[in-house]
């Protein structure tokens, strides 16, 4: 997902596995969080995605978008 908003992870116990810290990306410029959007005691965030969530995404896009 190209235009997904980056996280700078902070003290977030997830980062090292959301896609939105760990992800490359191909632009120079990103649209990140204000404040990281973990909640208070970092075991938990809304925002949380990985692997998962990207495969259920893409196939939520193909089943809107058939491409036959």
């Amino acid at each position: 997902m190209e235009d997904l908003i980056k996280c700078d992870g902070g003290d977030c116990l997830l980062r090292f596995h959301c896609l939105r810290y760990t992800k490359k990306s191909r632009f120079k410029e990103e649209m990140y969080f204000e404040n990281v959007p973990c909640n208070k005691d970092n075991k938990d965030c809304f925002y949380f995605w990985n692997e998962n969530a990207e495969n259920l995404f893409q196939g939520l896009e193909r089943l809107i978008n058939p491409t036959n």
